[in-house]
């Protein structure tokens, strides 16, 4: 076994040290609460379940048999998966991750682009990030009383990010005259909502609830 972990099977010790689960449950949750943190293929899954059986970290609790759907293999953490999770879990705090930020990409060639492009793109990227905390205030006020402090500390980090990034927009905005008085067109409009819809699937909180929960407004919680 290796002395340190990889970020995907942290995710699924921290998973399974909640409760038991299978393979897809675990890929699920993944897709639509930690997407924005990690991006983990179905392969990549079952074969880091495989490893960590083998390992020791994990055994099979059952196997279920659903209707006429195949078998699948209900995971649970063991002991050891546990003291292993204890030790490499805080090390994802400290020491800091280099993080990486497409949008710096463009602000190192600046100058390279056409102004008029340049004030476009960011005043769509600003337009997003409104929308954006606006599904935040809405995830929040839906989920606040039914689910646990994680994915509540998961929404909270990226408003805060959020913010920051319109502060920064702002700034830049306020700096480029062939912005002043921009007018996004329908077609500009469109791409921000099919990447905010984009966002919602792959934020959304009631995938980390137990099952059979429900949130504010009669949300059935899927996970």
């Amino acid at each position: 076994m290796t002395s340190s972990l990889k970020l995907r099977d942290l995710v699924v010790l921290g998973l399974l040290r909640e409760r038991p689960r299978y393979g897809y449950e675990i890929k699920t949750i993944i897709d639509h609460l930690m997407s924005h943190i990690i991006d983990v293929s179905s392969g990549s899954l079952y074969y880091g379940l495989k490893k960590l059986l083998q390992d020791g970290l994990i055994d099979e609790a059952s196997v279920e048999k659903v209707g006429r759907r195949p078998e699948r293999s209900v995971y649970r953490i063991t002991q050891l998966g546990e003291e292993q999770l204890a030790r490499e879990l805080p090390r994802v705090i400290f020491p800091q991750a280099q993080p990486y930020f497409q949008l710096d990409l463009a602000l190192y060639f600046f100058d390279l682009m056409d102004p008029k492009d340049r004030a476009l793109r960011l005043t769509m990227r600003r337009e997003y990030l409104v929308k954006t905390v606006d599904y935040l205030d809405e995830v929040e006020n839906r989920y606040a009383a039914v689910s646990s402090k994680g994915p509540l500390y998961i929404l909270l980090h990226v408003r805060h990010y959020v913010h920051m990034e319109l502060e920064f927009i702002d700034q830049l905005l306020a700096e480029l005259p062939e912005g002043v008085g921009l007018t996004l067109s329908q077609r500009e409009l469109s791409e921000i909502h099919s990447e905010i819809e984009s966002f919602k699937q792959h934020l959304r909180p009631e995938m980390a609830l137990p099952q059979g929960s429900t949130a504010a407004g009669g949300v059935l919680a899927e996970g």
